[in-house]
């Protein structure tokens, strides 16, 4: 079967051949803004059409040459994951049928939208969301029961053009106990050449912007993603504790989209979100360039 336009985006490598340029105009290693951020701690205070209409600005805003994708969480009350700390259940602004319109204004800009879906119902939930038209889709690796479950996972979501993204924690909480790393490999060894993208989450799922909490562990990180390596030769992503302190560090493990939510739309030092980006994006210069052994770009 012929890959999508959004499964190449999302599946193929861009760290083999690239200049600085490319790196500095997001070309290399993408930012994909967290939209969870601007809801956060506002579910059921604020309106949820305000909500959205706040969400959609701030994507249009940033959505140019350096800023190709946007990572929605959708947060469902089943998911067994968060723990007593329990994060915005926010699928009522995060609707299918809004994603469906932000998408596609999204999608006519040449950007893509990938969607996160924290449930323990991951086939239902595919279901419910398969006209947003997300060229990714991550879901909980820890909410999938069996071999059998987690291909029929994989294959609904190949169905509708998009990318098969699991989520694999790194940081247990009191709701969830991560599995050792060499299980996790099992799992996916079976079926790793029908995912085109990994992505790892570096902090709690229940830590949010509002509340933030724990750091991005890179030892930790380095290591899960070292003996996934062995069978997996997709993309990876990172979640969670990324900012322009610990953006070199992902991109080092070699991760190639970022999600960041906290520093681009909660900024403390008064940065607009673009400013941000183009923030991050020199920090991957430098990162690579350390890689490479070759000198950074100057600013």
């Amino acid at each position: 079967m012929q890959r999508t336009k959004a499964q190449r985006f999302y599946e193929e490598t861009s760290l083999d051949n690239f200049t600085r340029e490319d790196v500095l105009g997001g070309n290399i290693v993408k930012i994909n803004p967290a939209l969870i951020t601007i809801t956060d701690g506002l579910i059921g205070k604020v309106e949820e059409r305000e909500l959205q209409d706040k969400v959609r600005e701030n994507t249009l805003r940033l959505l140019n040459g350096k800023v190709r994708t946007f990572h929605a969480d959708i947060n469902f009350d089943d998911y067994k994951g968060f723990g007593a700390r329990r994060p915005d259940m926010n699928y009522g602004v995060f609707t299918p049928a809004y994603l469906r319109r932000l998408n596609n204004e999204i999608r006519s800009l040449n950007g893509f939208l990938n969607t996160h879906l924290l449930t323990n119902s991951p086939l239902d939930k595919i279901h419910k969301y398969k006209d947003v038209g997300a060229g990714a889709i991550c879901f909980q690796l820890d909410a999938i029961e069996n071999s059998s479950q987690l291909e029929e996972v994989v294959e609904n979501i190949l169905k509708l053009g998009a990318t098969a993204s699991p989520v694999i924690e790194t940081v247990s909480s009191e709701g969830l106990r991560v599995k050792p790393v060499e299980e996790t490999v099992k799992r996916l060894s079976y079926i790793n050449h029908k995912i085109g993208m990994l992505t790892f989450q570096a902090a709690s799922t229940a830590s949010r912007s509002d509340k933030p909490s724990g750091r991005f562990d890179k030892a930790r990180i380095e290591e899960c993603i070292k003996r996934v390596r062995r069978i997996f030769r997709g993309t990876i992503q990172i979640q969670g504790g990324i900012t322009s302190d610990t953006v070199g560090e992902a991109v080092s493990v070699g991760a190639e989209f970022l999600v960041v939510g906290t520093q681009i739309f909660r900024n403390k030092d008064g940065l607009k979100p673009e400013q941000v980006v183009e923030l991050l994006l020199k920090e991957c210069d430098r990162a690579l360039a350390h890689v490479r052994n070759i000198k950074p770009s100057k600013y």
